[in-house]
């Protein structure tokens, strides 16, 4: 409990430094900052249809089919799908190319280096590199080898994974989010063809 008051107590120092240093510009951009522009009611409706409909019709298939087809940077995918479309990040080669490659780097770490925390640090390092150089980041994706590197000890990990769920969710995923962002919103997406 102490240590726990001496980390507040140092916190608040730091703060009540950084509000009153050469600093100051970074503490109110960190702390305060606020969205130039709200989403309107009907964007943020979209954005909760579209990311509960694509979770539910992946729990769906995945009750249906007996063949996993989700799991949990999907949750982080609908956010970009969902909340901010228009970027880069959320195209569909971003989404589809970017889980997929991830996903390949964890297995092939799992495969090689196994389960360290140095293969795990490695292994998210490399699969964004991977993503950067194929030109098809997707944030979510970064956490595919982590999901597979830190549940490797509950599930055996087969190449089948890169199918299911990783390719099939997310084409899943960017079939859903086409029908939802181009018959509930104004914008059009995808915003370019990849």
């Amino acid at each position: 409990m102490l240590q726990l008051v001496q980390i507040c107590t140092i916190f608040l120092i730091l703060i009540k430094y950084a509000e009153s240093s050469k600093y100051r510009g970074l503490y109110v951009s960190i702390f305060h900052l606020k969205p130039k522009v709200r989403p309107s009611n009907a964007e943020i409706l979209r954005a909760l249809v579209g990311a509960s409909l694509s979770i539910l019709v992946l729990l769906l298939l995945s009750q249906w089919s007996k063949q996993p087809l989700i799991m949990a940077p999907f949750g982080a995918s609908c956010v970009l799908l969902y909340a901010v479309s228009q970027s880069p990040l959320a195209q569909p080669r971003n989404v589809i190319l970017g889980h997929l490659l991830s996903a390949a780097v964890g297995l092939i770490a799992l495969k090689l280096l196994g389960t360290s925390v140095w293969a795990i640090a490695l292994a998210v390092g490399v699969a964004i590199a991977v993503m950067q150089y194929f030109a098809c980041v997707h944030p979510p994706a970064g956490a595919n080898p982590l999901v597979i590197l830190l549940t490797a000890h509950q599930m055996d990990y087969s190449w089948h994974f890169l199918f299911f769920p990783v390719l099939l969710g997310a084409v899943i995923l960017v079939l859903i989010a086409y029908v939802v962002n181009n018959v509930f919103s104004k914008q059009k997406w995808p915003t370019r063809l990849n």
